[in-house]
């Protein structure tokens, strides 16, 4: 659903507060500046964007005025993979009242990159986003539900030369400097280690490898891994060789889209051996789906975390804060496989994807049968012969009722295209020919 309201009216209602101060050193800004319209979001909205020089994007910021209700709204920055580059939880008790800010970041980019901006309203949120309706100011495509929609909302993203330091709370832990005031001697009693991490379970999902430690003080950690097998998830071990006395800490098992599985709090005496185990009493997952471990520190708290510098997320990506880094934590994940009568509880249908689509070759049009469980940012695109994407559509999450129509296809040349679906780390592709 899209409201539309006016200007003096926006003003009144999202600007009470300006724009935070870009840093100093930013070397260009994106943004769309203009509004004479409003984008009302239940749900998920995107917005495309390319950056205006190599460098570093530093911070993204969106005017957003949000009734929570009791739910949260998650903003990601992700690339032209659709691998998310940053993600941040906005809660009412970090909203500033008048947008949404994620800052702090390092995230690496060529002049003119592709990165897709998302707003997702979730658990009874909704927001309202200032924008505009003039084409002629366009900075990318926007999206609303999956649907393309004739308007860009108001942002601002800056890139700066230079990688800065996340902030205080990040050590590099490639470099292992026992002498460093903010990393302890104890941190580094296991640093550079193969550990053992023993977790119960039929198998266990595991990354034991270790050369440095991530200091975080304050915020939160999230680092993400795939699943062995088809069951649930019943203990995690994490080396943890440091962990702030007289503070209560909260965690949670949780789908990548932000849905928690079970969560809980532990303290450091829940700490043996510089090894921290945490217990889930709930919650099933198939085999190879992408999960994650989030732990949230109160502020003044810190937590040592051993971890291994990677140059690919082989195993998982970490997230600290929000913004992606190149490591690893050092954990390992145990999971009670299912048995053959659980099969059906367990499985989410998620596995079984498949799609088929007519008439074929087609023409103006085409409608595609999807059948599977479809998971939250899923597309379906047409690909030329060179494996470009020459039409994308953003599905909504869940089983689909009906075939998905694939309009203004006219404009394409004659010939061999491929049509594939992509839902999350799985993808199915099509052969289909344009008459």
């Amino acid at each position: 659903m899209i409201r539309s309201f006016s200007l003096l009216g926006l003003l009144g209602l999202l600007f009470q507060t300006a724009f935070a101060a870009a840093p100093q050193d930013d070397l260009c800004k994106t943004e769309q500046d203009n509004i004479n319209t409003a984008i009302y979001v239940e749900g998920m909205l995107t917005q495309s964007f390319r950056t205006c020089s190599k460098g570093a994007i530093s911070y993204i910021e969106v005017i957003a005025s949000i009734d929570f209700d009791g739910g949260t709204v998650d903003v990601a920055i992700m690339d032209d993979t659709f691998t998310p580059k940053a993600l941040q939880t906005f809660t009412p008790a970090n909203y500033n009242g008048t947008s949404l800010i994620l800052d702090n970041l390092a995230i690496p980019t060529l002049k003119n990159d592709e990165f897709t901006l998302v707003v997702r309203a979730m658990n009874g949120a909704s927001c309202v986003i200032p924008g505009t309706d003039d084409a002629t100011l366009f900075v990318g495509g926007a999206r609303l539900h999956g649907e393309e929609i004739s308007k860009n909302v108001k942002f601002s993203t800056g890139v700066r030369g230079a990688t800065p330091n996340l902030n205080n709370a990040l050590q590099d832990g490639r470099k292992a400097d026992a002498d460093s005031p903010d990393v302890p001697n104890n941190a580094m009693s296991r640093s550079a280690a193969g550990l053992d991490l023993e977790v119960s379970g039929d198998c266990a999902s595991a990354q034991r490898q270790s050369n440095g430690v991530l200091n975080v003080n304050g915020g939160t950690f999230l680092q993400t891994f795939t699943t062995c097998e088809r069951g649930r998830i019943v203990e995690a071990k994490i080396a943890t060789p440091y962990v702030e006395e007289g503070f209560e800490y909260e965690y949670a098992l949780m789908h990548f889209n932000g849905d928690i599985i079970f969560g809980g709090t532990f303290t450091s005496e829940d700490v043996t051996d510089g090894e921290l185990k945490l217990t889930f009493e709930k919650g099933s997952v198939r085999k190879g789906q992408t999960v994650a471990l989030k732990v949230t520190c109160p502020e003044d708290a810190r937590i040592a975390l051993l971890a291994i510098g990677v140059s690919n997320a082989n195993y998982g990506r970490l997230y600290i804060n929000g913004q992606s880094l190149a490591f690893n934590v050092a954990m390992a994940a145990g999971l009670e496989t299912a048995l053959a009568e659980d099969t059906q509880s367990v499985d989410d249908g998620r596995d079984a994807l498949e799609i088929s689509a007519y008439p074929n070759p087609f023409g103006e049009s085409l409608s595609v049968q999807v059948r599977g469980t479809l998971l939250d940012g899923a597309l379906l695109q047409v690909l030329d012969h060179q494996g470009m994407p020459v039409k994308t559509l953003g599905l909504v999450s869940g089983e689909l009722e009906g075939p998905v129509r694939l309009d203004n296809l006219g404009d394409l040349r004659p010939g061999i295209y491929s049509l594939r679906l992509l839902n999350g780390r799985k993808a199915v592709s099509l052969r289909i020919l344009k008459s």
